[in-house]
């Protein structure tokens, strides 16, 4: 198993350092502008890498779950695309609901949910898509949570039995490598729509397919700390009458990152190990999920303490976000 997992690690990084070469003959970069939290031209996409461990697991284990890989293909070909142009938000939206609806399909959702939930479903799915996309801001920060988040599943599929190993262990090597190029304080790639958007997706396809096994909603809170920091953030957008898809700069890492400083490999790393925190302790240690109670009290309290050290580096940054 250790030499499978080997060569599959030295595939992606020979992948990875493909791509880097041709992102930059065909100019495939991000250049820095004033909404940005780096200062460097950097390559983009480096993301390619998550969609592809998923089809080197598929085509390695006798191709399982084929429509939700089909799935992720379509929407990280349209994010890529995007990466590359400007893409309609409305085709944009169109493909992930399609997208969406063949992982759905995959796992059997529209037979086990009542109808009339489904479009809540749909909501939350999409909102945790592109949420987890707009957090996608500073270097590390993706590939790190990315890493709680699959360490957590494997943790949990040690008691449970619910998810496929080898689709997380593959997932994993495909973070590393990214990793390495980003991870760093100056990035040699960034993971761009297609990365953020395609890990999103196994994201959401993993936690829908553990409520249908637990039937409890708090699995959710896996993705609490990015939850909290991108819900709070897009209602303060809103209730200032700001465009949510436009860029900015309000997220409490970006903060901390541009007004504070701070770099963005510490920032990405206490995001992480916050989230690691709450899942060890409300999922993994106790081998349950949480009550209904006990995850909205969970919610309100990082919530509270998330708007708490929001308004504290305001103040302490000089008040205002750029």
């Amino acid at each position: 198993m250790f030499l499978t997992h080997f060569i599959v690690f030295l595939i992606l990084l020979l992948v990875a350092l493909i791509y880097h070469r041709l992102a930059l003959k065909f100019n495939i970069v991000d250049k820095p502008n004033h909404r940005s939290s780096h200062i460097h031209t950097t390559v983009r996409g480096g993301g390619i890498l998550f969609p592809l461990a998923v089809v080197f697991w598929w085509m390695a284990y006798d191709f399982p779950n084929t429509w939700m890989v089909i799935g992720i293909l379509w929407v990280s070909a349209i994010s890529l695309l995007d990466d590359v142009y400007t893409i309609s938000s409305k085709i944009r939206f169109g493909i992930q609901f399609v997208a969406l609806s063949m992982a759905f399909y995959d796992l059997d959702v529209f037979s086990q949910i009542p109808w009339m939930l489904l479009p809540f479903f749909y909501f939350i799915a999409l909102a945790v898509l592109n949420g987890i996309n707009f957090m996608d801001g500073i270097n590390g920060i993706t590939g790190l949570y990315g890493l709680v988040f699959l360490g957590s599943i494997l943790a949990v599929n040690a008691y449970s039995g619910i998810f496929d190993e080898f689709l997380i262990r593959y997932e994993i090597l495909a973070i590393c490598v990214f990793l390495i190029f980003n991870l760093r304080k100056k990035a040699l790639m960034f993971a761009g729509d297609i990365g953020s958007i395609a890990l999103a997706y196994l994201m959401i396809y993993m936690l829908v397919q553990w409520y249908l096994e637990s039937g409890s909603w708090t699995v959710i809170l896996f993705l609490l700390i990015y939850g909290v920091d991108a819900a709070i953030t897009i209602f303060d957008r809103i209730r200032k009458g700001e465009k949510i898809s436009e860029p900015h700069r309000t997220h409490l890492y970006q903060i901390l990152a541009n007004q504070g400083n701070k770099p963005h490999v510490n920032i990405a790393l206490v995001y992480a190990l916050l989230q690691l925190v709450i899942n060890f302790a409300f999922f993994i240690y106790p081998k349950s999920t949480p009550s209904p109670l006990l995850g909205f009290g969970l919610i309100v309290g990082v919530g509270l303490l998330y708007i708490g050290l929001k308004v504290f580096f305001f103040k302490k940054y000089s008040g205002h976000p750029s």
